[in-house]
Protein backbone atom coordinates (compact mmCIF):
# COMPACT_ATOMS: atom_id res chain seq x y z
CA UNK A 1 0.00 0.00 0.00
CA UNK A 2 2.83 2.33 0.88
CA UNK A 3 4.56 1.45 -2.35
CA UNK A 4 1.37 2.21 -4.34
CA UNK A 5 1.08 5.67 -2.76
CA UNK A 6 4.75 6.31 -3.47
CA UNK A 7 4.31 5.63 -7.17
CA UNK A 8 1.15 7.74 -7.25
CA UNK A 9 2.92 10.73 -5.70
CA UNK A 10 5.91 10.20 -7.96
CA UNK A 11 3.66 10.24 -11.05
CA UNK A 12 1.89 13.44 -9.96
CA UNK A 13 5.22 15.16 -9.21
CA UNK A 14 6.68 14.10 -12.56
CA UNK A 15 3.63 15.36 -14.45
CA UNK A 16 3.76 18.69 -12.61
CA UNK A 17 7.43 19.14 -13.43
CA UNK A 18 6.70 18.35 -17.09
CA UNK A 19 3.98 21.01 -17.23
CA UNK A 20 6.19 23.61 -15.55
CA UNK A 21 9.31 22.91 -17.61
CA UNK A 22 7.81 22.35 -21.04
CA UNK A 23 4.33 23.85 -21.29
CA UNK A 24 5.12 27.29 -19.83
CA UNK A 25 8.09 28.03 -22.13
CA UNK A 26 6.07 26.94 -25.16
CA UNK A 27 3.26 29.26 -24.12
CA UNK A 28 5.73 32.11 -23.55
CA UNK A 29 7.14 31.76 -27.03
CA UNK A 30 3.70 31.65 -28.64
CA UNK A 31 3.29 35.42 -28.63
CA UNK A 32 0.39 36.57 -30.82
CA UNK A 33 0.84 39.16 -33.54
CA UNK A 34 -1.53 41.87 -32.31
CA UNK A 35 -0.61 44.62 -34.78
CA UNK A 36 -0.89 44.50 -38.57
CA UNK A 37 -0.20 47.00 -41.33
CA UNK A 38 -2.04 47.51 -44.60
CA UNK A 39 -1.04 47.49 -47.36
CA UNK A 40 2.04 45.30 -46.86
CA UNK A 41 3.77 46.32 -50.11
CA UNK A 42 3.77 49.47 -52.23
CA UNK A 43 5.27 49.76 -55.73
CA UNK A 44 6.10 53.33 -56.64
CA UNK A 45 7.52 54.99 -59.77
CA UNK A 46 8.88 58.51 -59.28
CA UNK A 47 11.37 60.77 -61.03
CA UNK A 48 14.34 62.53 -59.40
CA UNK A 49 13.27 65.81 -57.79
CA UNK A 50 9.63 64.73 -57.46
CA UNK A 51 7.45 63.63 -54.55
CA UNK A 52 4.62 61.15 -54.12
CA UNK A 53 2.16 60.80 -51.25
CA UNK A 54 0.17 57.95 -49.83
CA UNK A 55 -0.96 56.32 -46.61
CA UNK A 56 -1.06 53.05 -44.70
CA UNK A 57 -3.07 51.71 -41.79
CA UNK A 58 -1.83 50.37 -38.46
CA UNK A 59 -4.47 47.98 -37.12
CA UNK A 60 -4.77 46.71 -33.56
CA UNK A 61 -6.29 43.23 -33.60
CA UNK A 62 -5.36 42.46 -30.00
CA UNK A 63 -6.93 43.00 -26.63
CA UNK A 64 -4.64 45.73 -25.30
CA UNK A 65 -3.84 49.34 -26.14
CA UNK A 66 -0.55 49.95 -27.92
CA UNK A 67 1.51 53.09 -28.25
CA UNK A 68 3.83 53.08 -31.25
CA UNK A 69 6.49 54.99 -33.17
CA UNK A 70 6.63 55.41 -36.95
CA UNK A 71 9.94 55.45 -38.84
CA UNK A 72 11.59 54.28 -42.07
CA UNK A 73 14.69 52.17 -42.72
CA UNK A 74 16.55 51.01 -45.83
CA UNK A 75 15.73 47.50 -47.03
CA UNK A 76 18.31 45.01 -48.25
CA UNK A 77 18.59 41.24 -48.30
CA UNK A 78 21.42 38.80 -47.68
CA UNK A 79 21.75 35.28 -49.05
CA UNK A 80 19.56 33.46 -51.54
CA UNK A 81 16.87 32.90 -48.90
CA UNK A 82 16.49 36.69 -48.66
CA UNK A 83 17.22 37.33 -45.00
CA UNK A 84 16.05 40.95 -44.41
CA UNK A 85 18.63 43.59 -43.55
CA UNK A 86 17.45 47.04 -42.47
CA UNK A 87 20.83 48.72 -42.22
CA UNK A 88 22.14 51.31 -44.67
CA UNK A 89 24.87 49.99 -46.96
CA UNK A 90 28.06 52.08 -46.56
CA UNK A 91 28.36 54.50 -49.46
CA UNK A 92 24.79 53.87 -50.65
CA UNK A 93 21.89 56.32 -50.60
CA UNK A 94 20.03 56.33 -47.27
CA UNK A 95 16.47 56.19 -48.61
CA UNK A 96 14.99 56.47 -45.11
CA UNK A 97 15.72 60.21 -45.29
CA UNK A 98 13.25 60.51 -48.19
CA UNK A 99 10.23 59.84 -45.95
CA UNK A 100 8.07 62.25 -43.98
CA UNK A 101 5.15 60.91 -41.93
CA UNK A 102 2.03 62.71 -40.73
CA UNK A 103 2.67 61.35 -37.23
CA UNK A 104 5.82 60.06 -35.58
CA UNK A 105 3.99 58.34 -32.73
CA UNK A 106 0.49 57.40 -31.69
CA UNK A 107 -1.62 54.79 -29.95
CA UNK A 108 -4.30 52.32 -30.95
CA UNK A 109 -6.94 50.77 -28.71
CA UNK A 110 -8.32 47.27 -29.35
CA UNK A 111 -10.08 47.14 -32.72
CA UNK A 112 -8.89 50.63 -33.67
CA UNK A 113 -7.14 51.59 -36.92
CA UNK A 114 -4.68 54.50 -37.18
CA UNK A 115 -4.08 56.07 -40.58
CA UNK A 116 -0.55 57.30 -41.29
CA UNK A 117 0.08 59.58 -44.27
CA UNK A 118 3.50 59.75 -45.85
CA UNK A 119 5.32 61.87 -48.39
CA UNK A 120 8.20 60.37 -50.33
CA UNK A 121 10.55 63.00 -51.80
CA UNK A 122 13.37 61.91 -54.11
CA UNK A 123 16.24 64.41 -54.21
CA UNK A 124 17.11 65.97 -57.55
CA UNK A 125 20.12 64.33 -59.15
CA UNK A 126 19.34 60.87 -57.74
CA UNK A 127 20.57 58.19 -60.12
CA UNK A 128 17.93 56.21 -61.98
CA UNK A 129 17.38 52.71 -60.62
CA UNK A 130 15.68 50.71 -57.91
CA UNK A 131 15.51 51.77 -54.26
CA UNK A 132 13.98 49.90 -51.34
CA UNK A 133 12.77 50.84 -47.86
CA UNK A 134 10.44 49.75 -45.07
CA UNK A 135 8.10 51.96 -43.04
CA UNK A 136 7.72 50.50 -39.55
CA UNK A 137 5.13 50.90 -36.84
CA UNK A 138 6.87 49.74 -33.65
CA UNK A 139 5.17 49.42 -30.30
CA UNK A 140 6.45 50.91 -27.06
CA UNK A 141 5.02 47.97 -25.14
CA UNK A 142 7.88 45.49 -24.79
CA UNK A 143 7.20 41.82 -24.18
CA UNK A 144 9.45 39.63 -22.03
CA UNK A 145 10.02 36.13 -23.38
CA UNK A 146 12.15 34.10 -20.97
CA UNK A 147 14.51 36.91 -20.08
CA UNK A 148 14.51 38.50 -23.56
CA UNK A 149 12.68 41.77 -24.11
CA UNK A 150 11.31 42.40 -27.60
CA UNK A 151 9.34 45.18 -29.26
CA UNK A 152 6.63 44.20 -31.71
CA UNK A 153 6.75 45.95 -35.07
CA UNK A 154 5.03 45.70 -38.42
CA UNK A 155 6.38 47.02 -41.69
CA UNK A 156 5.30 48.14 -45.15
CA UNK A 157 7.77 47.42 -47.95
CA UNK A 158 8.41 50.16 -50.52
CA UNK A 159 9.69 49.06 -53.94
CA UNK A 160 10.67 52.26 -55.76
CA UNK A 161 11.67 52.83 -59.35
CA UNK A 162 13.39 56.17 -59.78
CA UNK A 163 13.51 57.45 -63.35
CA UNK A 164 13.18 55.50 -66.59
CA UNK A 165 16.77 54.44 -67.30
CA UNK A 166 16.57 51.00 -65.74
CA UNK A 167 17.59 47.56 -66.96
CA UNK A 168 15.15 44.67 -66.54
CA UNK A 169 16.93 41.37 -66.98
CA UNK A 170 16.67 37.99 -65.34
CA UNK A 171 16.58 34.24 -65.85
CA UNK A 172 15.40 31.00 -64.31
CA UNK A 173 18.60 29.63 -62.85
CA UNK A 174 17.54 26.22 -61.52
CA UNK A 175 14.47 24.06 -60.93
CA UNK A 176 15.22 21.30 -58.46
CA UNK A 177 13.30 18.55 -56.71
CA UNK A 178 15.37 15.62 -55.46
CA UNK A 179 14.01 12.15 -56.21
CA UNK A 180 14.41 10.72 -52.69
CA UNK A 181 13.12 12.94 -49.86
CA UNK A 182 11.92 12.86 -46.29
CA UNK A 183 8.67 14.74 -45.64
CA UNK A 184 7.81 17.48 -46.21
CA UNK A 185 8.22 17.13 -49.97
CA UNK A 186 10.15 20.24 -51.03
CA UNK A 187 11.13 21.72 -54.38
CA UNK A 188 13.25 24.78 -55.14
CA UNK A 189 13.20 27.45 -57.82
CA UNK A 190 16.14 29.82 -58.16
CA UNK A 191 15.61 33.05 -60.10
CA UNK A 192 18.39 35.48 -60.95
CA UNK A 193 17.93 39.23 -61.38
CA UNK A 194 20.90 40.65 -63.29
CA UNK A 195 19.27 44.02 -64.01
CA UNK A 196 19.09 47.31 -62.13
CA UNK A 197 15.47 47.16 -60.94
CA UNK A 198 13.30 44.66 -59.09
CA UNK A 199 10.76 42.49 -60.89
CA UNK A 200 7.87 40.28 -59.81
CA UNK A 201 7.84 36.54 -60.45
CA UNK A 202 4.52 34.68 -60.47
CA UNK A 203 4.63 30.92 -60.06
CA UNK A 204 2.41 27.87 -59.91
CA UNK A 205 3.60 24.68 -58.23
CA UNK A 206 1.73 21.38 -58.44
CA UNK A 207 2.16 17.98 -56.83
CA UNK A 208 0.14 15.08 -58.24
CA UNK A 209 0.03 11.32 -57.88
CA UNK A 210 1.05 8.92 -60.63
CA UNK A 211 -2.50 8.99 -62.03
CA UNK A 212 -2.44 12.77 -62.45
CA UNK A 213 -4.68 13.62 -59.48
CA UNK A 214 -3.64 16.94 -57.90
CA UNK A 215 -2.57 16.54 -54.28
CA UNK A 216 -1.18 20.02 -53.66
CA UNK A 217 -1.40 23.27 -55.63
CA UNK A 218 0.33 26.53 -54.78
CA UNK A 219 0.05 29.85 -56.62
CA UNK A 220 2.20 32.74 -55.46
CA UNK A 221 4.38 35.70 -56.32
CA UNK A 222 7.73 36.94 -55.11
CA UNK A 223 9.78 40.06 -55.77
CA UNK A 224 13.33 39.57 -57.02
CA UNK A 225 15.75 42.39 -56.20
CA UNK A 226 18.50 43.47 -58.64
CA UNK A 227 21.88 41.71 -58.60
CA UNK A 228 20.56 38.86 -56.47
CA UNK A 229 19.55 35.24 -56.82
CA UNK A 230 16.42 34.26 -54.89
CA UNK A 231 15.76 30.70 -53.80
CA UNK A 232 12.05 29.95 -53.61
CA UNK A 233 11.63 26.97 -51.30
CA UNK A 234 8.28 25.28 -51.94
CA UNK A 235 7.40 22.74 -49.22
CA UNK A 236 4.26 20.60 -49.19
CA UNK A 237 3.91 20.68 -45.41
CA UNK A 238 1.16 18.05 -45.30
CA UNK A 239 2.90 15.54 -47.53
CA UNK A 240 2.40 11.92 -46.40
CA UNK A 241 5.09 9.76 -44.84
CA UNK A 242 5.27 7.57 -47.93
CA UNK A 243 4.39 7.99 -51.59
CA UNK A 244 5.62 8.47 -55.15
CA UNK A 245 4.62 11.80 -56.69
CA UNK A 246 5.07 14.02 -59.74
CA UNK A 247 5.92 17.70 -59.32
CA UNK A 248 5.62 20.36 -62.02
CA UNK A 249 4.60 23.96 -62.56
CA UNK A 250 5.51 27.19 -64.31
CA UNK A 251 7.03 30.55 -63.49
CA UNK A 252 6.30 33.88 -65.19
CA UNK A 253 8.46 37.03 -65.02
CA UNK A 254 9.53 39.84 -67.35
CA UNK A 255 6.89 38.76 -69.87
CA UNK A 256 8.22 35.20 -70.14
CA UNK A 257 6.32 32.10 -69.05
CA UNK A 258 8.60 29.14 -68.38
CA UNK A 259 7.40 25.58 -67.83
CA UNK A 260 8.94 23.65 -64.97
CA UNK A 261 9.51 20.13 -66.26
CA UNK A 262 7.94 17.17 -64.47
CA UNK A 263 10.08 15.49 -61.81
CA UNK A 264 9.37 12.34 -59.80
CA UNK A 265 9.78 12.32 -56.02
CA UNK A 266 9.75 9.35 -53.66
CA UNK A 267 8.79 10.45 -50.15
CA UNK A 268 9.79 8.22 -47.23
CA UNK A 269 9.80 9.28 -43.60
CA UNK A 270 12.49 8.09 -41.21
CA UNK A 271 10.10 5.58 -39.65
CA UNK A 272 9.12 4.19 -43.06
CA UNK A 273 12.78 3.87 -44.02
CA UNK A 274 13.49 1.98 -40.79
CA UNK A 275 10.55 -0.36 -41.33
CA UNK A 276 11.50 -0.85 -44.98
CA UNK A 277 15.09 -1.61 -43.96
CA UNK A 278 13.86 -4.15 -41.41
CA UNK A 279 11.59 -5.83 -43.96
CA UNK A 280 14.34 -5.96 -46.58
CA UNK A 281 16.75 -7.36 -43.99
CA UNK A 282 14.21 -10.02 -43.00
CA UNK A 283 13.67 -10.92 -46.66
CA UNK A 284 17.43 -11.22 -47.21
CA UNK A 285 17.90 -13.28 -44.04
CA UNK A 286 14.95 -15.50 -45.00
CA UNK A 287 16.33 -15.94 -48.51
CA UNK A 288 19.78 -16.86 -47.18
CA UNK A 289 18.27 -19.28 -44.65
CA UNK A 290 16.11 -20.81 -47.38
CA UNK A 291 19.09 -21.12 -49.71
CA UNK A 292 21.24 -22.72 -47.03
CA UNK A 293 18.41 -25.10 -46.15
CA UNK A 294 17.95 -26.03 -49.80
CA UNK A 295 21.66 -26.72 -50.20
CA UNK A 296 21.65 -28.86 -47.06
CA UNK A 297 18.68 -30.90 -48.31
CA UNK A 298 20.31 -31.37 -51.71
CA UNK A 299 23.48 -32.62 -50.05
CA UNK A 300 21.50 -34.98 -47.86
CA UNK A 301 19.62 -36.33 -50.87
CA UNK A 302 22.85 -36.65 -52.81
CA UNK A 303 24.49 -38.58 -49.95
CA UNK A 304 21.44 -40.91 -49.69
CA UNK A 305 21.70 -41.69 -53.40
CA UNK A 306 25.42 -42.46 -53.10
CA UNK A 307 24.79 -44.77 -50.15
Amino acid sequence: MVRGNYFKYFFVLSLSLFLVIFIKPLHAFAASQDLTISPAVSQIKVNPGQSVSGSFLIINQGDGTYSFNVYATPYNVTGQDYTPDYKAIPGAVDVSSWFKFSIESGSVTPGQTEKVNYTLSVPAGTQDGGYYAVAFGQTNNPKALIGVTINERVGMLFLMQVGDKVVKKGLLQTWQSNFFQSPPLTSNIKIENSGSIYFRANFQYKVSDLFGNTKYLLNGQKFILPQTVRNLSLPWNKSPSFGLFKVSGNVNFLGKNQYLGTKYVLVMSKAVRIYTGIIISLIIVSYIAFSLGSRKRRRQNHNKKRN
